[in-house]
């Protein structure tokens, strides 16, 4: 799709932009299926241990906090189920939210090339990554189901709601992935500022520690930070906890889907023009 495409679909108005990502991403099946093949078998090929990293990453990010913790170095405030199983639950979710992310800020740079001597949708591009993305939070978010029953935690049919509120988070991980691919294309720091800010936008949500912890400054910032009750809500749903914020997080929803809706908007009204001029 060029700029001219995208142009006579804006100019059929909100629902004929939407009707035709859809449509094209219907169109172009095939492709992302390749594409997501292809990407899945190569992710860790010239790795020694393989796709074994999906399930060892997420224990390896998770080690240090459970050494400060049993230490007593560090106190992460009062968690309703074992903090080993609060730990991996909330770090497998974060990093769910911070791959879509990862794997969508590069596509535009990756697709360059190939968008200048091929006709190529952009649309297949960033499915295909968001399949890769989900993919690879199946196995460790299995094993973290595993964990949490062997430590007792119950599980209801109200836990499935976990699925349909984690949609907003998912949301504004492609939104964050989707704005930077477009500047990451022209400056190439950009990625590094914004994977430096997630890492430090994790310590201010409470990921590695509960919404109860002890500090003042902590508090504040988690008050008003839209990821703890993005995170929180579908994590309290999934282990039978009760929730109390859902004003913050049908806000913190909303405010994530006006975000999503401007930068896929934004994304496709300039992404081929970008190309054309740095590619070319």
């Amino acid at each position: 799709m060029s700029a001219n495409d995208y142009n006579r679909a804006a100019s059929n108005g909100f629902i004929g932009f939407w009707q035709k990502r859809f449509s094209t991403v219907y169109r172009t099946r095939h492709l992302i299926r390749q594409l997501f093949f292809i990407s899945l078998t190569n992710q860790y090929k010239k790795t020694f241990l393989g796709a074994v990293w999906i399930v060892l990453g997420p224990i390896l990010s998770v080690t240090i906090w459970l050494i400060l913790n049993y230490t007593g170095i560090y106190n992460p405030g009062e968690t309703s189920i074992p903090y080993v199983g609060y730990l991996l639950l909330s770090m497998s979710i974060w990093i769910f939210f911070s791959n879509f992310f990862k794997l969508i800020a590069t596509c535009v740079t990756e697709s360059g090339s190939m968008l200048m001597e091929m006709p190529f949708d952009m649309e297949a591009k960033i499915v295909e990554r968001i399949l890769l993305s989900i993919v690879s939070f199946i196995i460790p978010f299995t094993l973290n189901m595993i964990v949490l029953l062997i430590l007792g935690v119950e599980f209801s049919w109200s836990s499935l709601l976990f699925f349909p509120t984690i949609i907003p988070l998912i949301l504004l991980g492609i939104a964050i992935g989707v704005f930077v691919s477009l500047i990451e294309v022209v400056f190439n720091d950009i990625l590094l500022i914004a994977a430096q800010g997630l890492t430090l936008l994790m310590y201010l949500t409470p990921v590695v520690y509960s919404d109860k912890v002890d500090s003042e400054f902590l508090q504040s910032a988690i008050n008003v930070n839209p990821l703890t009750y993005l995170l929180g809500v579908p994590r309290n749903l999934l282990v039978g906890e009760p929730v109390t914020q859902w004003n913050e997080y049908w806000i913190s929803t909303g405010f994530t889907i006006v975000i999503f809706i401007v930068v896929i908007h934004f994304f496709f009204g300039s992404v081929y023009k970008i190309v054309e001029r740095i590619f070319d």
